[in-house]
């Protein structure tokens, strides 16, 4: 009975137009006055920026939950399947419940404007609106797609902002200038309500400051207001000194790999005293962050030396390529990208050596095909394969030295291909 509506509910999104920009929100508004203005009924933590969005998220719910708030928590993209998007108190939405919503949503929708005015991303942002009116959340932590000032999420209301670091991604749409990129992130900035501003280049900076004050939005900025340093680390995760806007410093365990995290947690935990207005517990926060689980970035599989990362655009890669380096091993990369992405750039930023490239057959439509790919791989052995990253990656495993790690990279598409052999018992836990 499940797998009928289930079907219908996938084949329909996958119907819709996969991204774009519209330069008017009115239309995805009408949507939401069409299903009641669920985003009204809940206080949010709104999180823009080009990398770390996911993980400040997962950090902020899982801190949330652990002061005993009802979150709900809506990120993109997917390993999986859609439902891991929208997830309540950290539980992915049900199947069950996922396909129904989509189905009674079509249906409603159908009678205001055909479903081609909407894409997948606006659709799957009002469904989880309404899943978290619905489940009557106490506050939504709410990624943005891409961009901020015309994302389908502007409409939510939050209680903080929050802008990890920006780089380079969506040029397309968002434009080639940093400050360009910056001046559309910085639309998620909003009066009076004080925002968190991560890492950033001096240019970028200058923009959402400029644009803050503008609109009398208070910000507290990571290395003025509030910083973190790592004092250990290893393939676990991150053990981390946070110093608090308010409070003293205090030692944590981040179960997230990688020295770009602690940026990234210390936004999290900005973000989250802002919203309860209270310093923060240290026992409760070391309780929250050691909950935290955020697959595919910088994830390693078992003791198998299969490193699955998400990175797909210069920054990501420029993170990785430092990170992978200080493993001081050989490196394999099985490598894809989708369309619209930057391969040359990509390499370039990971500034790495590496043993070998192989690249498998995405299964994703919007996937550069291996062959157009493979140009790029330069002074590197490189294997162009027909086959998919589930079927890759193991039998390379078996192949390589022990001592060689395999990188699964360039696109969390990729990522979520590969993971479904190499960890399917830890999918985001449903309800």
């Amino acid at each position: 009975m499940v797998l009928a509506p289930t079907s219908d509910a996938l084949a329909f999104l996958n119907r819709l137009q996969p991204s774009r920009m519209v330069f008017d929100l009115r239309g995805f508004e009408d949507l939401l006055a069409a299903i009641g203005d669920p985003q009204v009924t809940f206080p949010a933590i709104h999180v823009a920026g080009t990398n770390g969005k996911g993980s400040v998220c997962a950090m902020a719910d899982a801190v949330l939950r652990a002061t005993g708030q009802h979150t709900g928590r809506y990120t993109s993209p997917h390993l999986d399947h859609p439902r891991e998007r929208i997830a309540v108190d950290g539980a992915a939405m049900d199947t069950t419940a996922f396909a129904t919503g989509v189905l009674a949503l079509r249906e409603l929708i159908a009678q205001r404007a055909p479903a081609a005015l909407y894409t997948y991303f606006d659709f799957l942002t009002a469904l989880a609106f309404q899943e978290f009116a619905v489940r009557a959340v106490d506050v939504a932590v709410v990624e943005t797609g891409l961009g901020g000032r015309l994302d389908s999420t502007r409409p939510c209301l939050p209680r903080v902002t929050c802008i990890t670091p920006i780089s380079r991604d969506h040029t397309e749409i968002l434009g080639e200038e940093l400050t360009v990129i910056a001046g559309e992130k910085a639309g998620i900035l909003r009066p009076g309500v004080p925002g968190v501003i991560g890492p950033q280049p001096a240019a970028v900076a200058q923009v959402l400051t400029a644009h803050a004050a503008e609109i009398h939005s208070p910000l507290v900025v990571f290395g003025r207001d509030f910083a973190a340093e790592a004092i250990g680390s290893g393939r676990a995760g991150e053990h981390i000194v946070y110093h608090p806007i308010q409070g003293s410093p205090m030692e944590l365990d981040l179960p997230l790999a990688g020295a770009h995290q602690v940026a990234n947690a210390a936004c999290a935990l900005a973000a989250v005293e802002l919203f309860i207005g209270a310093p923060l517990d240290p026992v409760v926060v070391a309780h929250g962050l050691a909950s935290v689980f955020w697959p595919g970035r910088c994830e390693w599989i078992g003791h198998e030396g299969i490193l699955l990362d998400g990175a797909h655009n210069v920054g990501g890669a420029r993170v990785l390529g430092r990170y992978l380096a200080d493993c001081g091993i050989p490196i394999h990369l099985v490598w894809g990208m989708l369309r619209g992405k930057d391969p040359e750039a990509f390499l370039a930023a990971l500034q790495l050596p590496l043993a070998g490239v192989t690249l498998p057959r995405l299964l994703d439509p919007r996937a550069i095909p291996p062959a157009e790919l493979a140009p790029y791989v330069q002074d590197v052995p490189v294997d162009s394969v027909g086959e998919p990253a589930d079927v890759v990656v193991p039998r390379l495993r078996r192949r390589l030295p022990p001592a060689t790690v395999v990188c699964v990279t360039g696109s969390l598409t990729l990522v979520g291909e590969a993971r479904r052999v190499l960890a399917p018992a830890t999918q985001l836990p449903t309800v």
